[in-house]
């Protein structure tokens, strides 16, 4: 290495700027839990955007499976428990369950924010192995990381 942050795949690149875009809203939701103000349709907004993200991770999650099978089921875990807590804090807005609402609020906080910091911090760095070749990708869905 020459001292310079390696180049991002396209990969990279999209999954960095979906999680920028949920930290945001993730920003939003911990000032509305302290608040104890919700908007659920802002709620909905946030739960919709980690949804599709993490959707659209499937290809990724399907190579990373090749490479390291326990840390792509820890993060199709991590996902499915964010969403499932997601629809939860949904439903106790609509509820108006004041108590329920916070504490879900806060669980949905801790597993979307702790899943964007494992996939940055110990799962990109794997990615760019695989990409420069150090782990050879054995199927079609793992030519994703190798998009330059």
């Amino acid at each position: 290495m020459d001292g310079r942050a390696p180049e991002l795949t396209p990969v990279e690149r999209r999954q960095r700027s979906d999680h920028r875009a949920i930290e945001v809203g993730l920003d939003w939701l911990a000032e509305a839990t302290r608040a104890a103000k919700f908007d659920i349709d802002a709620v909905r907004a946030l739960v919709d955007l980690a949804a599709r993200h993490y959707a659209a991770e499937e290809p990724f999650l399907a190579a990373l499976a090749i490479a390291d099978p326990k840390i792509a089921a820890k993060l199709r875990a991590q996902h499915d428990e964010a969403l499932e807590i997601g629809a939860r804090l949904i439903e106790s807005l609509e509820a108006g369950g004041v108590t329920d609402t916070a504490y879900l609020s806060r669980r949905f906080l801790a597993m979307a924010q702790h899943n964007i910091i494992e996939e940055e911090r110990d799962v990109f760095p794997l990615m760019e192995r695989i990409a420069e070749n150090q782990i050879r990708p054995t199927t079609p869905a793992e030519t994703c990381f190798r998009s330059r």
